[in-house]
């Protein structure tokens, strides 16, 4: 039964539980540019950035469960505090060598500044051919006007993974969306996924090769616990 409010969803799954609790991953910071009136907000709820994911999900036409799916494969929810925090400061490195590179006639090594990175861990060579892909297919902007624009008027559609995390879940959507299409041979693809085409999807994401093998397999067996009852799905929020 479709598990998502958008056209296109999984079929074949049970209803996935709404999740409502805290985060256990990742650390609880984040690069955030705050809307106007969001100014002297110190902290964004855990059920708010889950809103975000659906919309993300929602603007893109992808099933709601794949997007947070994903997030918790790219986050892993039992990970060591010291873990956490060392992949925040590794992806924020990442990030941080992209902006200069972006700035400064590119003088840091593409080996560093394209890196993986941000909340859904995308190099920036695959979020840029999302995006691209978004505008090029589907003849939209990768980010809708309320998420590209913020405080005064501020474009955050940078194009670099981690500079912002909230932009980081529709580029992610975006390259999801890109990977459906791939996987069942037809562009704007609207309609039900099977669990082996899902299966093709979160392999794709990751690469190809044993890796992305294995990373497909923990998805799968997450998705389908999330489903059966004996797995949560932290970033679900219906």
């Amino acid at each position: 039964m479709p598990n998502s409010s958008t056209g296109t969803y999984i079929t074949g799954l049970g209803e996935i539980a709404s999740y409502r609790g805290n985060f256990p991953s990742p650390l609880q910071v984040m690069w955030y540019v705050p809307e106007n009136d969001e100014i002297f907000k110190i902290k964004i709820s855990d059920s708010e950035i889950r809103r975000w994911i659906k919309d993300a999900a929602d603007y893109h036409n992808i099933p709601h469960a794949l997007l947070a799916l994903i997030l918790q494969q790219e986050n892993a929810p039992n990970a060591p505090t010291w873990r956490k925090i060392g992949q925040f400061g590794e992806r924020t490195l990442t990030t941080f060598a992209a902006i200069l590179d972006e700035n400064l006639w590119d003088i840091v090594p593409d080996k560093i500044s394209g890196g993986s990175s941000g909340f859904a861990n995308m190099s920036r060579k695959t979020l840029r051919g999302a995006a691209s892909y978004i505008e090029t297919e589907y003849n939209k902007e990768v980010l809708p006007d309320n998420v590209k624009y913020r405080f005064l008027g501020l474009e955050q559609d940078t194009r670099i993974p981690g500079d912002d995390w909230k932009a980081d879940l529709y580029y992610c959507a975006a390259h999801l969306r890109q990977l459906i299409d791939r996987v069942t041979g037809q562009a704007r693809y609207n309609g039900q996924l099977s669990i082996e085409q899902v299966r093709k999807v979160t392999y794709y994401y990751n690469g190809s090769g044993s890796m992305a093998e294995k990373y497909s397999q923990d998805a799968m067996r997450l998705l389908e616990n999330a489903a059966n009852g004996a797995a949560i799905l932290y970033f679900y929020e219906k």
